[in-house]
């Protein structure tokens, strides 16, 4: 298994977040865009490839015989037996973002689990795809001054009700504990 890989991914993404809450001397809204952009792709792509390397980490421990070049979410969960403890940890961690060329709309709850772990990939797309900042700023009032937009591919749903770093927080909690659980069963089922 190459779980150091996995953990070096999340580590990174943990580094790249340490690293947004102290840009600007921790004034997020205020940091240049181009700063804040490079480290919140980088937390999304981190984030993003330790669910990536769970696939081939999960391939070589079941033993799937999926070839390293295919194996992808789909894949995975194919070859899983239906009954198999892991796959309801792993189920909801890649969800299609689209079907057939268009966007599917974000899940009812954006801050449920599911919510989360779509909006995850829609984030790391967005940013890595379109290199747009998915920052939402605002100005007095009792709002957090800077959010993540709820679905960047359409700001007119407007910001978070979460402050950006809160939410980039949860994230990255989310994905680290579910690859931890997976992890940790597939090290039980070996022993």
């Amino acid at each position: 298994m190459n779980v150091s890989a996995l953990n070096d991914s999340l580590l990174f993404a943990q580094k790249r977040l340490d690293e947004l809450k102290r840009l600007n001397n921790g004034n997020l809204a205020g940091a240049k865009p181009k700063d804040r952009q490079i480290l919140i792709q980088e937390f999304f792509c981190h984030l993003v490839s330790a669910i990536e390397i769970l696939w081939q980490v999960i391939n070589k421990s079941k033993k799937l015989g999926i070839p390293d070049s295919q194996v992808c979410s789909e894949k995975v969960l194919k070859k899983l037996g239906r009954t198999d403890p892991i796959r309801p940890l792993i189920a909801s961690l890649y969800p299609k973002t689209r079907s057939h060329r268009e966007w599917k709309p974000l899940p009812s709850n954006p801050y449920s689990e599911e919510g989360s772990h779509f909006r995850i990939l829609v984030f790391r797309h967005w940013v890595s795809h379109n290199g747009e900042n998915p920052f939402a700023m605002r100005w007095g009032g009792d709002e957090p001054p800077i959010s993540l937009f709820l679905d960047p591919r359409n700001q007119t749903l407007g910001p978070s009700k979460l402050p950006a770093i809160e939410e980039l927080e949860a994230f990255w909690s989310l994905v680290n504990r579910k690859c931890q659980w997976v992890i940790e069963n597939l090290k039980a089922t070996r022993s």
